[in-house]
Parts: C-alpha cells; sequence; structure tokens
C-alpha cells in the first residue's frame, strides 16, 4: 500500500449503520484530488482506494467513475472483485439499488470461481445491500453463511463487522439479534 493509499484508508471509519464515513472529510479530500490529479498513472488498487475515498465523502457520482475504470483496469480475479464491491457500495450508498446488485452479484460470481478469498468479503457487502433493499431474510441467510467463513478465517474485525451487520438484518426481520 502507497503511503498515499495508508493515508486515505486511515480517514476512513465505518459507522454503527456499517457505512464507511470520513474521519477528517477536508484532509481526505485533499489526498483524494492528490491522488486523482494523476488518476492516469495510478495502480489500480491505487485508483480503487481513491473511489473508496470518494464513498466516504459522499460524492458518489465521481465514485462511481473511479470505481467503474478499477474495474476495468483489474489485473486479477481479486482486484475485480474488489473494484466491483466497491463500485456496487458507490451505487447503494446514495440509494440505486438496481445498479447496485448485479454489481455484487458479478464479484460473488467471480469469488466463487477465481477468488475463493475475497468470497466473504463480496457477500458481507451483498448482505448488507439486501438489508437496504428491504430483503432482511435473505440477508440473514447470507451474513450467517459469511459469518461462519469468518470464524473460519478468525479475525475479529471481520468477525465483529459481520456480527454487526447480521444483528441489523434481525433486527430488521424482528428476531432476536447477537
Amino acid at each position: 500500500m502507497s503511503a498515499e493509499q495508508q493515508q486515505i484508508a486511515e480517514r476512513i471509519a465505518t459507522g454503527n449503520d456499517g457505512r464507511m464515513y470520513a474521519t477528517e472529510p477536508d484532509r481526505l479530500r485533499r489526498l483524494v484530488r492528490y491522488e486523482l490529479a494523476r488518476e492516469d498513472r495510478l495502480s489500480q488498487p491505487e485508483l480503487r482506494q481513491a473511489g473508496v475515498g470518494l464513498i466516504a465523502l459522499g460524492e458518489y457520482a465521481e465514485a462511481q467513475r473511479v470505481l467503474a475504470a478499477a474495474v476495468d483496469r483489474a489485473a486479477t480475479p481479486r482486484q475485480r472483485v474488489a473494484a466491483l464491491v466497491n463500485l456496487g457500495d458507490a451505487h447503494r450508498y446514495p440509494g440505486d439499488l438496481a445498479e447496485a446488485e448485479p454489481l455484487y452479484e458479478q464479484a460473488i460470481e467471480i469469488a466463487r470461481a477465481e477468488s475463493p478469498n475475497t468470497l466473504h468479503f463480496a457477500l458481507q457487502h451483498y448482505g448488507k445491500h439486501l438489508i437496504d433493499a428491504r430483503r432482511p431474510h435473505h440477508a440473514v441467510e447470507i451474513l450467517t453463511e459469511v459469518l461462519a467463513m469468518r470464524r473460519k478465517i478468525g479475525d475479529p474485525a471481520l468477525i465483529t463487522s459481520t456480527q454487526e451487520a447480521l444483528s441489523a438484518a434481525r433486527a430488521a426481520v424482528g428476531q432476536r439479534t447477537i
């Protein structure tokens, strides 16, 4: 991860609603603009990180443009899955769920076929999408699967993130939360 990517990542947090936000919006905006000033020379991961920064800033149209370019530049299945998921988020956050869903589905398909270690990531974001799409029963199914995967991985932060999403999905269907 480049120094700029790291600085962008450090200024993005996840709120109680499971969405990314900028912890230092002005600083993040400057970092993202600095990166995008040399967009044609950015590596795919750098471009994707700038797009994620735009999502956290709420600049969804620009995030969609940048992340579509990151999808096009993806050289590996892992890069393609990550960029598709982030592009899905760039559509989901402002409420364009019809555009987001096929992006998540494509990411899941690629992950299942070519990049199984990214499947939990793709399914997690799809589960959050299903909550937003008012399909919480399906979200509970998906997120329960993700929780099992992440428990096998053993990363406490990933497990906690999924437990929070699963609790939100269960609350949406009136089930006991975890």
